[in-house]
């Protein structure tokens, strides 16, 4: 199942918009207590860095899919002159070689899961850690594919979240999971509907969504053969201890001889 990156860069920053901005705090943090220069993997619609560049640091973001790419550099031209930079490079993160590293590197957003088999996990932590500098910090986060999750029927339609619009109307975000517990495949949809001030509907889209779920132990074993070693593995973007219970994995990693 391949992803609508172009339905996907119009709903993106909707769906985003009622999430718990734990994230965004949590690689604001990293990224300014090494000064930068960043880079994001995975930059999506600017939604992390754009307001780093704003504040004055150097960011270099790359996305495989152009139509991202450009509502970022949109949003980057709206708030333009930023007080620092954003430099936005189509890449794939399977495969890059920028010729230069960072003190920090960040794959937010649950980016390395869109690489969907184990090879191309395994690759993309590599060109990650081919760009972090000796003693330099990467962090990523995925989900917790908890076994309550993985039984989700494929037919059931769950609520994420409804957004409300500025000018009256809202947006009500639902979605279905469909695990292949074997592969470690979630071919998903997230369906955003779009009503009036009136509850009528104005329109509605299905975006599908393919990723490849990690257990904490798998992510451990592919962070040491990509040359990583795991500093801090939390169950949230505020350190709570990772168990069963949690909804995330966040991962904060170095070079494993730094």
């Amino acid at each position: 199942m391949s992803m609508d990156y172009i339905a996907w860069a119009e709903w993106y920053d909707i769906f985003y918009s009622a999430a718990d901005p734990g994230d965004i705090s949590f690689y604001h943090g990293l990224c300014k207590a090494s000064g930068g220069p960043v880079l994001e993997i995975g930059v999506g619609t600017g939604r992390i860095t754009l307001p780093l560049a704003q504040q004055g640091m150097e960011i270099v973001g790359i996305d495989l899919n152009e139509p991202m790419l450009k509502v970022a550099q949109q949003r980057a031209l709206e708030v333009a002159p930023l007080s620092g930079s954003l430099k936005l490079i189509q890449a794939d993160m399977r495969n890059f070689d920028l010729k230069r590293q960072f003190p920090v590197v960040i794959i937010p957003a649950r980016t390395l899961l869109l690489a969907t088999t184990e090879d191309d996990q395994f690759h993309t932590l590599c060109c990650a850690a081919q760009h972090l500098e000796p003693g330099g910090t990467m962090a990523f986060n995925l989900f917790y594919p908890d076994p309550e999750m993985l039984a989700d029927d494929p037919d059931e339609e769950f609520l994420l979240e409804v957004v409300e619009k500025p000018n009256g109307g809202r947006y009500v975000l639902t979605a279905k999971n469909h695990f292949d517990t074997i592969t470690q495949i979630n071919n998903g949809v997230q369906i955003a509907e779009e009503l009036d001030a009136h509850g009528e509907l104005v329109r509605r889209q299905e975006l599908d969504v393919t990723v490849r779920y990690l257990h904490p132990e798998q992510v451990l074993a592919l962070c040491g053969r990509a040359g990583l070693k795991i500093i801090e593995m939390w169950g949230d973007f505020e350190g709570a201890e990772l168990t069963d219970e949690s909804d995330e994995i966040v991962v904060v990693a170095r070079h494993r001889d730094g």
